[in-house]
């Protein structure tokens, strides 16, 4: 495999990448689909630079280990064909990693929406 010749082939091939993710993971546009969710509820709550800082950092956190998930199921399953316990771990501590990340990213969004929508509803 020839390595990419410059900055633009090489953006180009992890364009590529996200969308060949975005098509074939159903977890992934799942995730996108609610990032776009709480993106959009930031700006009607019209959250500070700090709080959509942290909403964009637990965003890029859970789809970048979303799509690292997906590299090693996929690493995994072209190196062992055949069902083999230890690579069954392998790919549950991989999706694991995303469920952390995904519930952790859930705690942040609600110490950070809550407290704006209490203040909305007079509560």
């Amino acid at each position: 495999m020839k390595k990419n010749s410059n900055f633009f082939e090489s953006f180009l091939c992890a364009f590529r990448g996200i969308i060949y993710i975005f098509k074939t993971e159903r977890n992934f546009r799942f995730h996108i689909v609610f990032s776009l969710l709480v993106l959009l509820s930031s700006l009607a709550l019209n959250l500070s630079y700090v709080e959509l800082s942290v909403i964009l950092i637990m965003i890029a956190v859970v789809l970048t280990l979303e799509i690292i998930n997906t590299i090693i199921e996929n690493i995994m399953d072209f190196l062992c064909k055949n069902y083999n316990f230890k690579v069954k771990i392998i790919k549950d501590m991989a999706s694991g990693a995303v469920l952390v990340s995904a519930f952790i990213s859930v705690i942040v969004g609600y110490l950070i929406f809550v407290p704006k929508i209490l203040v909305i509803i007079g509560g």
